[in-house]
């Protein structure tokens, strides 16, 4: 082996037996009020031992406005940092007070109303006078009155100077000709306005078969937000938002603090009275929005608005485009830009992430279904991400999901790799909003986390870790940090056990960072189809049944954008674009492009023995060019969104590449496989699944093997085969690499996933127990076959105690196995302790027992949901379960 890659090989072994902070779990370390050193110190060495890498100071909703950016806030955050230093924790810049970035908890807006968020609405009717009226933010309203109080001066959504921006004449019904649209801008006034609307009237005539559509824009005066559209507001959230902390952290950056995060700016999604048409919510509005849309369309601004809103004719979609694309480049340049500019002169990397609609789903906008995304930093991520210096995503709750999958494409197509997660959790356990998830297990978190990595994550964000766990009694959201996104893991009696979720999941991050993912498969992301045609379009849910499809059968993919395509090169029927190869692309009911290049490339690629696959509606328009389009000659077309039957014919041919993997079941594990130099490939396996999984692996005609265990570290060669063949348990992750080799490789190979066990001489141990409720309590009797919930500790949140004598009548090796336990167990052998489990499966090496009596404690932590929900609407129909559910067995191993 050449010394260079010798070297490397070391690397990547160091890393994965002691990964970094940028693979290790970070956090948002909620501050409820300004912490005291004590507690700085006590809480971050807290985070330092359950193995966080990352913190990132977020001030919430129930610390005080006029505290955030305080003189003594700002002296507890350098307090914070420097004691992070001397911990070797990282800390990043939550760059906002609770979210939103960019209002500096209202301090950007204070003294500057010309930057507060000034939008555009618009009525549309008959008559020469109408009105404004009405305007409310549904989608704030939905998270309760203090949070209308955080974004609102006296909770009050108000107005003021009203300014007719476009008005236009044209048919009531359908347009037939652009000469129709006659703009009458200078004829329309406002005649009356207060705080909540305003009037105006038209000095013209409209025809029995004409309609009057008016622009308006007024600019809030209670809004904390920005108007994203303004350089100067983004200039100003830097000047009192960041330049403090900054200056407060002086040689401190950009070690330990090496990064800065923004969080979802956006504007007030407003709906009133008189909205109507294509667009679902106002549009900000800045005088420069005038000459961005100028320089991007040959249409006149009001012509332009009245697309947004209704069917102007054959146009109509390339008008739409070009207008939200010029909407977007100036939001994006004029926020990210200006904070990328501040960033590269700060020293410090930029992150964060902005509104993904798609959160929680694989549909583009399955998500956030309320709003328009358009009128937000919520549709162009490959622009976005450009101003990054590292990509960030959100996601929620604890299933798999679009957005790492997003993530790591945008990443891949702007230089880069993979991506930072951040996980929050709303509650689902009822219908009432805001608790989030006390009933959360260490069990699924590890399983989202691992998920997430198989996606394309680097780096795991819990949201969060908590300064104080709140009031009791109180179920109020957010302004009781209890219900403030919960849980806040440090205060879950599982929290002891974190520090194996850390270790474990760095380790698979790290196994999988050296390696390139294997992607035969690209989508096209939808940019101009997304602008043009609405969140409602088919192109949202065809995206993501593609994706969910492409990975239940196993097959990774990644998104790219236009300009990957366009400049990827092509050969042998491949396309090589985003440092990747494919031998697919796929439109998803893609009805627009940004430009007929795009269209060429696919030919090209198609030419030379490349697949194109689509569904949906096909290919009619490329705004670049001035008349329809035909579609590119196409390899497959569904006009539905693509089922299950349809990706495995496609797949059949699809070129073979690296090693084959076969699943003798109908669960597929998850699985993530890459390649990297040397010929090595890298696998990993994950059965998130209730039952075992039986899996094969093949690779040319032989190859050798290693498995490298994120649970204890070890690196063993496991030999050459032409055939691998494991069973995979529940919750069970194997990480191997693998590559050719054609000499002495046995026909079989198999990973044995257990010692052998005597099950025959099985102890069901179902007698005998004891148990207290936390450390010094009493001790009671008690069935180990259903939880402590049910017998007389439904409220009991904590560690509890189960214990009993136990009689060992022939000396051997043994295990002690519980086959249900909720949620975290720590077993104890006359008074030692022999390992602990935070998910399946609950097995414990007791190591040689010899004849006679021994005392065993099972020390099992539940969650914090029945303490926490007590008293409050979110406990739902039942209390959680807690505590062994089921009887647990002795059983010897074989010899």
């Amino acid at each position: 082996m050449e010394p260079a890659a010798t070297d490397r090989q070391n690397e990547d072994r160091a890393l994965f037996r002691e990964p970094t902070a940028a693979f290790r779990p970070s956090a948002y370390w909620f501050w409820h009020s300004i912490p005291t050193p004590d507690v700085c110190r006590t809480q971050l060495a807290d985070f330092k031992a359950k193995g966080i890498g990352t913190i990132l100071i977020q001030a919430r909703l129930a610390m005080p406005l006029d505290g955030y950016l305080s003189a003594p806030y700002l002296e507890a955050y350098r307090i914070s940092a420097e004691i992070a230093a001397e911990l070797g924790l990282k800390l990043g810049l939550y760059d906002d007070y609770n979210w939103i970035s960019g209002h500096a908890g209202g301090r950007t807006v204070a003294g500057r109303d010309d930057l507060r968020e000034r939008h555009m609405f618009w009525s549309s009717g008959s008559s020469p006078q109408g009105a404004i009226s009405g305007i409310h933010p549904p989608f704030v309203q939905a998270m309760g009155p203090d949070i209308i109080g955080w974004q609102y001066e006296g909770g009050r959504v108000e107005w003021c100077e009203w300014t007719v921006e476009a008005a236009v004449l044209h048919p009531a019904s359908d347009i037939r000709a652009p000469d129709e649209i006659v703009d009458v801008t200078t004829h329309v006034r406002i005649t009356d306005s207060d705080a909540v609307s305003c009037t105006y009237a038209f000095h013209g005539n409209i025809e029995v078969d004409q309609a009057l559509t008016v622009f308006i824009s007024a600019r809030s005066t209670t809004s904390r937000l920005i108007n994203y559209l303004l350089p100067k507001a983004a200039r100003r959230f830097i000047e009192v938002g960041l330049d403090p902390l900054v200056a407060a952290l002086d040689g401190l950056i950009p070690d330990p603090v090496g990064f800065v995060f923004y969080d979802q700016p956006a504007a007030g999604f407003y709906r009133w009275d008189q909205i109507s048409g294509s667009l679902g919510n106002s549009l900000l509005f800045a005088p420069s929005l005038r000459q961005t849309v100028a320089e991007r369309s040959d249409v006149s601004f009001a012509k332009a608005l009245l697309a947004l809103v209704r069917d102007t004719g054959r146009e109509t979609l390339r008008i739409r485009a070009q207008f939200y694309a010029a909407y977007s480049a100036l939001m994006n340049a004029a926020f990210f830009g200006t904070l990328r500019h501040w960033a590269e002169t700060t020293g410090i990397v930029l992150t964060g992430h902005e509104i993904l609609p798609h959160v929680s789903s694989f549909a583009l906008n399955g998500g956030f279904i309320s709003i328009d995304p358009r009128v937000a930093p919520a549709v162009d991520f490959f622009g976005i991400d450009a101003y990054r210096h590292q990509t960030a995503v959100d996601s929620n709750n604890f299933a798999a999901q679009l957005a790492p999958k997003l993530g790591d494409s945008v990443a891949r197509s702007n230089g880069r790799s993979r991506c930072m997660v951040e996980t929050y959790a709303s509650a689902e356990r009822t219908t009432v909003r805001a608790a989030g998830q006390w009933e959360l297990t260490l069990e699924t978190a590890r399983a989202q986390a691992i998920r997430l990595h198989c996606l394309g994550m680097r780096q795991f964000i819990w949201h969060g870790v908590y300064q104080t766990d709140g009031r009791d009694d109180d179920p109020s959201p957010f302004v009781n940090p209890r219900f403030d996104f919960a849980p806040g893991i440090n205060f879950e009696p599982w929290w002891p056990y974190h520090d194996l979720f850390s270790d474990e999941t760095a380790r698979i991050s790290a196994f999988i960072e050296p390696a390139k993912p294997r992607t035969p498969v690209a989508i096209l992301y939808p940019l101009y189809t997304a602008l043009a045609e609405g969140p409602r379009h088919s192109h949202a849910t065809h995206l993501g049944a593609w994706c969910k499809e492409l990975l239940a059968q196993g097959c990774d993919f990644m998104i790219v954008s236009e300009a990957d395509l366009i400049a990827a090169q092509i050969r042998d029927g491949r396309l090589f674009a985003s440092g990747l190869v494919f031998d697919a692309v796929v439109l998803p009911s893609v009805t627009v492009l940004e430009t007929v290049e795009t269209l060429r490339t696919l030919e090209a690629f198609r030419s030379t023995g490349g697949m194109i696959w689509s569904s949906g509606e096909r290919l009619s328009l490329a705004c670049d060019d001035g008349a329809a389009i035909a579609a590119p000659t196409l390899s497959h077309h569904c006009d539905t969104p693509p089922a299950a039957e349809h990706i495995a014919t496609l797949l059949s041919s699809v070129r073979s590449s690296g090693p084959d993997i076969q699943i003798g079941s109908v669960r597929r594990p998850w699985q993530w496989v890459g390649y990297e130099e040397g010929g090595w490939w890298r696998i990993v396996l994950f059965n998130d699944g209730l039952e075992g999984v039986d899996v094969s692996i093949t690779l040319t005609e032989g190859f050798e093997c290693e498995e490298w265990s994120p649970h204890d570290v070890t690196i063993t060669a496991i030999g050459a085969f032409r055939h691998l063949v494991t069973t995979i348990e529940p919750h069970a992750v194997h990480c191997l690499r693998i590559r050719a080799a054609n000499h002495d490789a046995a026909d079989k190979g198999t990973i044995a996933p257990l010692p052998a066990v005597d099950r025959e001489r099985a102890i069901t141990l179902a007698d005998g127990w004891s148990f207290a409720p936390g450390a010094g309590a009493d001790f009671v009797p008690i069935s180990v076959e259903t939880g402590w919930e049910n017998q007389g500790f439904s409220d009991f949140s904590g560690v509890g105690v189960y214990r009993m004598m136990l009689t060992v009548e022939t000396e051997a090796e043994w295990i002690l196995e519980l086959p249900q336990a909720e949620t975290a167990v720590t077993a104890f052998l006359d008074g030692t302790p022999t390992d602990r489990r935070a998910w399946r499966p609950y097995r414990f090496t007791l190591g040689r027992l010899s004849t006679g009596t021994h005392m065993l404690e099972l020390h099992v932590a539940n969650t914090a949901a029945n303490r926490y929900y007590r008293n409050t609407p979110y406990l739902g129909d039942r209390p959680d379960g807690s505590g062994l559910t089921a009887a647990p067995k002795l059983i010897p191993l074989s010899n």
